[in-house]
């Protein structure tokens, strides 16, 4: 993988800071400036971290030579964001007997599980092309399109009301995750989004216990790395979960905390879901009982 170092200071120069503070809490400024002069990081989690504060998307500052790789990277974040349209789009100008190494098409293949699966509404071959993936161009590690080729056969037997036969390779993508989650080689960013994935589908099937139990997994290991990437949407569906579970104020307290954190990292279109519709109710309470103590002594100490 080759890293953009003039991109990474172009974005750190941006938002006024040294290589120093760009450093702190996650390495030296010698490793920055490595990462900046000479392309080169020693640490794949480092990486992570440098582009979550400079609010860099990993695919804007690595590349790498093989045919199909910038397009790959492309289709991977259009993905991630839920763009399959865009994805495509470029999918189609990728030629498969271009693609060299069976990694590429292995995600070739995974790709077009995904385009069946979400544009063309066709669960018969989104089924092959996973298997595909899956029997002839998997390697002999885990990696992360074989946890995703799986998530999409989870997906894909779901839709075709087997519920069953969906949570076998649901549960197969979660192993894989657990075991890549701390594998620094891995874009970590791109597991977590994964697990998001894998705990909605939990959430539909109505799976709590194996939903609460992937949330704190990952939880865990955002909040050893100090990051808050997507915390906010996990205590979300973490209160989900305590809702259905019957455990109401559990389940409150965590649509509180998934506010506060979505307010945080920006995300306006959930924290403004849950103070303006799901906990407006409680906001609106509240207020009243603030409104009571108007004028007198704080109990605050």
């Amino acid at each position: 993988m080759k890293i953009s170092g003039s991109m990474i200071r172009k974005a750190r120069k941006q938002k006024g800071l040294s290589q120093a503070q760009l450093a702190e809490g996650i390495c030296t400024q010698a490793t920055i400036s490595g990462i900046e002069t000479q392309n080169n990081c020693s640490s794949f989690e480092i990486l992570c971290k440098v582009c979550d504060r400079l609010k860099l998307d990993l695919t804007q500052v690595t590349s790498n030579p093989e045919y199909g790789d910038k397009l790959f990277s492309l289709i991977d974040e259009s993905m991630r964001y839920n763009r399959f349209q865009e994805a495509s789009q470029f999918i189609k100008q990728i030629s498969f007997e271009k693609l060299t190494s069976k990694a590429s098409r292995g995600r070739y293949s995974c790709y077009l599980g995904y385009i069946n699966l979400f544009i063309d509404d066709d669960m018969n071959e989104a089924i092959y092309n996973f298997n595909v993936m899956l029997t002839r161009y998997s390697a002999t590690d885990y990696t992360f399109y074989q946890a995703w080729a799986n998530l999409g056969l989870g997906l894909a037997y779901q839709n075709q009301g087997k519920p069953s036969r969906a949570q076998e390779y649901i549960e197969v993508s979660t192993e894989i995750l657990k075991k890549l989650k701390s594998d620094e080689k891995q874009d970590f960013f791109a597991i977590v989004d994964l697990y998001v994935r894998i705990i909605g589908l939990y959430l539909d099937i109505e799976n709590y216990d194996c939903a609460l139990e992937l949330i704190k997994d990952i939880s865990v290991k955002l909040t050893q790395a100090d990051l808050i990437y997507k915390l906010d949407i996990l205590a979300e569906q973490e209160s989900k979960c305590y809702y259905a579970k019957g455990r109401v104020v559990c389940g409150t307290m965590k649509q509180f905390a998934a506010f506060f954190i979505s307010q945080l990292r920006g995300n306006t279109e959930l924290s403004e879901k849950i103070i303006k519709h799901n906990q407006a109710h409680i906001v609106e309470t509240v207020k009243q009982e603030l409104a009571k103590t108007e004028g007198l002594p704080t109990l605050i100490k």
